[in-house]
């Protein structure tokens, strides 16, 4: 009995850990991509993804590396995909009680992530690939997208009530006066050599300290578990909307592009999807995961 339940166990891990075995179950749904004459890139509502096929992909909770997600909140993934000769895009829609686009103490944002294999041939493993089996990753935040619609947030955003004696590297010098201290009125004063001193994320250039955020989605690689790196130049495209207890988010990139670390999207490929619910404190690898499903970009 014993040796009977060690190889079951056994089987069961191969299966979990070989991308090839995954693919067995996985490989029923297909996300066909449709040509379009135009790409919508933020038009969540646009008539053209009501004319598109829709593919749900059944999510479930990352439990393979910690932290791990014991309770899902989140069942599947409605996606749609189009093209055109220069662009593809996914429509990415799934249901959520809650807007969740704060960081902080206890606060997490929701977040949703496509990956795409470098090799399609050699699929690599779908948590993230493996040791020479690289994968790209395009990921948006919920939060990322509100610095972009409503500007760069401060702490006195979160917490009105926060006090600081000093801003001595703004212009003019700003101080304490009064029952609150006036605060800097423009982002800009954080990114002076004098300010970027005291702000080591920005200072390192950290995708997460981006002041003057342009798009709400970063491209990343990886080759495994802890090895998420953000990509030198960045090509994506992606915008979000939450309405009515759903978020609908689209993510496109370049079809070709000149970026050795970008995925190859012609003909057929395969995609794998993470997301995340900020309200269920979701966070890092604490998350809802799709296996590899298969991608077909029709002509």
């Amino acid at each position: 009995m014993i040796k009977r339940l060690s190889l079951l166990l056994l089987l069961v891990g191969l299966f979990l850990i070989n991308p090839h075995c995954a693919n067995v179950e996985q490989n029923q749904n297909i996300i066909k991509s449709v040509t379009v004459k135009e790409v919508p890139f933020k038009d969540v509502s646009s008539g053209i993804w009501k004319k598109v096929p829709v593919t749900q992909v059944n999510v479930i909770p990352q439990n393979m590396t910690l932290p791990s997600l014991q309770t899902p909140t989140i069942q599947y993934i409605n996606v749609r995909s189009v093209h055109n000769d220069n662009w593809i895009a996914f429509l990415l829609e799934w249901e959520d009680k809650t807007r969740d686009a704060v960081v902080d103490v206890n606060k997490f944002t929701d977040q949703v992530a496509i990956q795409i294999p470098l090799d399609p041939k050699n699929l690599p493993a779908f948590m993230m690939g493996n040791k020479g089996g690289r994968v790209h990753i395009i990921h948006w935040k919920a939060i990322w997208q509100d610095d972009i619609e409503k500007g760069y947030r401060d702490v006195q955003t979160l917490h009105p009530n926060y006090w600081v004696d000093l801003y001595f590297f703004s212009e003019p010098m700003i101080y304490a006066e009064g029952e609150f201290p006036l605060q800097p009125t423009t982002v800009d004063y954080f990114i002076t050599p004098e300010a970027l001193n005291y702000i080591p994320g920005a200072y390192a250039r950290n995708p997460i300290s981006i002041f003057h955020r342009t798009q709400p989605v970063e491209e990343a690689m990886a080759e495994g578990f802890g090895t998420f790196t953000t990509q030198p130049k960045q090509n994506a495209t992606g915008w979000g909307r939450w309405e009515k207890g759903v978020w609908k988010v689209i993510i496109a990139r370049p079809i070709v592009t000149d970026d050795p670390n970008d995925a190859p999207i012609s003909g057929k490929t395969y995609i794998a999807f993470a997301v995340w619910n900020g309200s269920d404190k979701n966070v890092g690898a604490r998350k809802h995961y799709a296996p590899w499903v298969e991608l077909v970009v029709e002509k």
